[in-house]
């Protein structure tokens, strides 16, 4: 890692708690990848980049909102003013010696308890836990038996949710079950569900059919992602699935190709949908579209406020952009929606 010391730092710099990593551009146009250093202050929250080959400042420090220090890891895809990043380094043994500390556990949420999901996410990441995979879907009893024995009969044949869960520290992964205190969840071996040769890593609960289409946003999540899982499900909706998913700039303009041209603000929509994971859900009830779509409210948060103060956009949005929840517009795009999150497209682990 010495060749990183180039970088030029006063020594006020160097003595701020800073976080600091490689990270990999796929440059499109010149068919390369280029390579950065990306430093992440704690102090301030903000960022700067370096130009690793050429030896230059490439993003002169600044704040940006959109990254979180929870965002950072190995593996990561996040973005940067527009660009795909994708964390494949430590630049320093300081940053190294802080996430070696990180441990994973795989946690389910079975049948009994999948009207707490929310709470159970909630207690998560108030814990400071990062929810770094999470997936919806059926196992067979010899599956769930395999996983945690003894509770086939219950689990096996019926939805339960797999989560893969980064707690921060070996005391926080060793105390894991105080996370979900009063609430029924099993740990395990994240690997049974997420690792790269698990046969349920693709498979998902979802119906593809009479439903609609829900995705918190990624801006939302940190703060308020369980809180709105908690608020759909008590209002009395289905989550038939759920997914982490980490959309790329192409994926996410395609997705949202049919507001181009209609919302002044397609191009910030996509490219909020494609800064970082967002967590897509197959939504189920009466009405399923129609339902739902009032239970999100205005597409304008403020308008959200005076309108429906209750809806979920009022609560938790912030502008038009950052209004914290997508949610199928037409009833005959519920399950083309679904389709394209839960068929389509394959899963990506962040």
């Amino acid at each position: 890692l010495q060749f990183l010391y180039f970088i030029g730092h006063n020594s006020h710099q160097m003595a701020e708690a800073r976080l600091s990593f490689i990270v990999d551009y796929d440059d499109p146009q010149a068919g390369i990848t280029r390579k950065y250093q990306l430093c992440y202050y704690v102090t301030d929250d903000t960022i700067e980049m370096h130009d690793i080959k050429n030896r230059r400042l490439f993003l002169k420090r600044c704040q940006y909102p959109q990254l979180k220090p929870s965002d950072l890891f190995i593996d990561a895809t996040i973005t940067i003013y527009a660009r795909k990043l994708r964390v494949c380094g430590y630049a320093d043994d300081a940053t190294e010696i802080i996430y070696l500390q990180h441990k994973n556990a795989g946690c389910v949420v079975p049948p009994e308890n999948m009207d707490n999901l929310g709470d159970v996410l909630t207690e998560l990441q108030n814990a400071g836990a990062r929810v770094k995979n999470m997936n919806m879907l059926i196992l067979s009893a010899a599956e769930a038996e395999e996983f945690a024995p003894g509770v086939s009969n219950s689990w096996g044949g019926q939805p339960i949710v797999a989560i893969e869960v980064v707690f921060a520290s070996q005391d926080d992964y060793t105390n894991r079950e105080r996370f979900c205190q009063g609430l029924v969840c099993w740990f395990g071996d994240p690997d049974y569900f997420f690792g790269s040769g698990s046969a349920r890593r693709d498979r998902s609960s979802a119906t593809i059919q009479d439903c609609t289409l829900g995705i918190i946003k990624p801006h939302a999540i940190e703060k308020h992602g369980g809180n709105i899982i908690s608020s759909i499900i008590s209002e009395g909706f289905q989550i038939a699935a759920i997914r982490k998913v980490t959309l790329d700039k192409a994926d996410s303009a395609d997705f949202l190709e049919i507001y181009k041209g209609v919302v002044p603000e397609y191009s910030q929509l996509a490219e909020q949908l494609s800064s970082a994971p967002c967590w897509v859900m197959e939504i189920k009830g009466e009405k399923p579209v129609e339902s739902f779509r009032q239970l999100c409210g205005p597409h304008d948060p403020e308008v959200g406020k005076v309108l429906r103060p209750n809806s979920l956009r009022a609560q938790y949005g912030t502008s038009r952009v950052l209004n914290a929840i997508h949610c199928t517009d037409l009833p005959e795009d519920g399950i083309l929606e679904s389709d394209f999150f839960f068929n389509l497209l394959r899963p990506v682990s962040s």
